[in-house]
């Protein structure tokens, strides 16, 4: 996927636009002070009156410079790539296709940020109206993406909806660079896009950090059931979405929400990897060590004595975390500490007990703030060979 950053159009390219506009105007105007218009020549007048205050509104605009952007690459916190310096965007990934509608996106703004759009006066300083780009703007995805150009106290932005995947072959791509399962299929999943760009300069951290807070309170405003992930392409950083973001988005730090994954993340090997065997039968072998330290503990109510342990469902497999309260002679029991991706019978903070055959690992506190166990991460992290 490349989508370059939006801009309007240098000076140069749209004086010819505008001039010509002029030109057309003073001549019907002659003509209807000399010898009178029919009423279509009114009517040309009245569209050439419309033209010229369109490509005036366009010209007086900010005009970054064409030539000092660079292509976005969608990605996200496992997938490498070359950040782009200037774009300040926030992105929905979206299960399906939006029908753009300007009045629903300039209500959404309005309602984000408590700003009252005069829609009977077409020279009102704020406003959110539909535009093209330039056509000779370079990507050659911009057919496929419809322009919503938005002027409010805060700035000037616009709000990009495409029809199309954020990045090409998403499922081809999503599988060979992201090794969360959660994130990975949310990537897959998604087949249109929305997005909310600053498209005015921001060149100071203050700048940016503004404006990044007036696009994702407006993005937040856009949130829906079809919101499969959200992506920054400044971080190149992108998580899974759900509504308890909208908090996030809401906060003066929207960025934050990307510091950490949304969900648990989903890490997969192969149940033949010889490295994950090993470290589960070590897991295993040394369990007593884990008992003895549970039995003492200083503290009962301490919560960081945790084991991974096999969870089922019908053909479903997943391993998850538990907070251990309780072992006795034939199970371990305590609270599950993940969300399941795929099972529906159990979820974060259930009471659980599990039998020791579906024991995987463990993990506790060590001295000087280290941790004893934990012999299954060192896998997880190096990845599947």
């Amino acid at each position: 996927m490349t989508r370059k950053p939006l801009f309007m159009g240098s000076r140069s390219k749209q004086l010819p636009l505008l001039l010509i506009s002029i030109l057309l105007s003073v001549i019907l105007v002659i003509r209807l002070l000399t010898s009178g218009l029919t009423s279509f020549g009114i009517v040309a007048l009245v569209l050439a009156v419309l033209w010229f205050g369109f490509e005036l509104v366009r010209f007086l605009l900010p005009h970054p410079d064409e030539d000092a952007w660079e292509d976005s690459h969608a990605d996200s916190s496992d997938i490498p790539g070359e950040a782009p310096t200037d774009l300040v965007s926030l992105v929905y990934f979206l299960s399906e296709p939006r029908i753009p509608d300007e009045s629903v996106i300039r209500s959404c703004v309005a309602n984000a940020l408590e700003i009252k759009f005069d829609v009977s006066n077409p020279e009102s300083e704020h406003f959110v109206m539909r535009f093209e780009p330039p056509k000779d703007q370079k990507g050659g995805d911009k057919d496929n993406v419809q322009h919503f150009m938005i002027r409010i106290p805060q700035g000037l932005f616009a709000v990009l909806v495409s029809d199309q995947p954020y990045i090409k072959n998403p499922k081809s791509f999503a599988s060979q660079t992201i090794r969360d399962k959660r994130l990975r299929n949310a990537v897959e999943g998604h087949s249109a896009w929305m997005s909310v760009d600053l498209m005015d300069d921001a060149s100071s951290s203050d700048d940016r950090a503004e404006a990044y807070y007036t696009i994702a309170q407006i993005l937040s405003a856009l949130a829906g059931p079809d919101c499969l992930a959200i992506y920054c392409p400044e971080l190149q950083r992108c998580n899974e979405f759900d509504l308890s973001l909208i908090d996030s988005l809401s906060s003066p730090n929207p960025l934050a929400l990307f510091e950490e994954p949304t969900f648990e993340p989903i890490i997969e090997i192969s149940d033949n990897n010889p490295r994950m065997a090993a470290a589960v039968t070590e897991a295993i072998k040394r369990w007593p060590e884990f008992v003895e330290a549970f039995q003492n503990r200083e503290d009962p109510t301490d919560e960081s004595y945790i084991i991974k342990a096999e969870f089922r469902e019908g053909r479903n497999c997943e391993y998850m975390w538990v907070s251990v309260e309780e072992i006795t002679e034939s199970a371990i029991h305590g609270t599950l500490m993940n969300d399941p991706h795929e099972l529906l019978d159990f979820h974060r903070g259930a009471r659980v007990g599990i039998e020791f055959d579906r024991l995987n690992d463990w993990i506790y506190p060590g001295e000087g703030g280290s941790h004893e166990g934990g012999f299954t991460l060192d896998v997880l992290a190096e990845g599947d060979d």
